[in-house]
């Protein structure tokens, strides 16, 4: 009778754990890797300027942030013209960050010479928002020495966002 009441409640606790691994993310593609949040600054984004750079609530301040190791193409230069992906890549970020709580992390430079805060940008669930724009072929990756804590990561991420040929790789758009 015990083993029996035993394997009843295994057969519960398999299921429902089965259950929890077919929870899809609104990041569906993703290879998500999680982060721990709890030594991350948690932000508040007012307003997305394009692709890689938005302005947050920082501690009360209003900070420009631009995003380490991404570069997504220009839609607000005030010299070039809007770039193929730059509208999608604009579109997607303000759509996933504008008026949403998330979490930076910064490396070893904290500023830009334009004074913007240089972050690694993390969603409630851990998953790199940086990154994403690399996976979904919204950014190509830039980097800037000393800032380059998650460059192997992201390399892979465009890498195969190159193979797929998503977005800016899909060579539809003159790129």
């Amino acid at each position: 009778m015990l083993t029996r009441k035993l394997m009843q409640a295994l057969a519960v606790l398999v299921i429902l754990l089965s259950g929890c691994q077919g929870v899809s993310s609104s990041h569906s593609g993703t290879t998500e890797k999680t982060v721990d949040l709890s030594d991350k600054i948690e932000v508040t984004v007012r307003r997305v300027i394009d692709g890689d750079t938005f302005i947050a609530d920082v501690n009360g301040t209003e900070e420009r942030i631009r995003l380490i190791l991404v570069d997504t193409p220009e839609t607000v230069h005030p010299t070039k013209a809007v770039q193929p992906y730059g509208k999608e890549a604009s579109a997607f970020s303000k759509k996933t960050l504008e008026n949403q709580s998330v979490y930076l992390e910064y490396d070893k430079e904290k500023r830009d010479k334009y004074d913007r805060l240089l972050a690694y940008v993390f969603l409630k669930d851990g998953t790199s928002f940086n990154k994403i724009l690399l996976e979904k072929g919204y950014a190509r990756l830039a980097v800037f020495p000393p800032n380059i804590k998650y460059e192997d990561e992201y390399k892979q991420a465009e890498k195969e966002a190159k193979k797929k040929k998503l977005g800016l790789w899909n060579n539809k758009k003159g790129e």
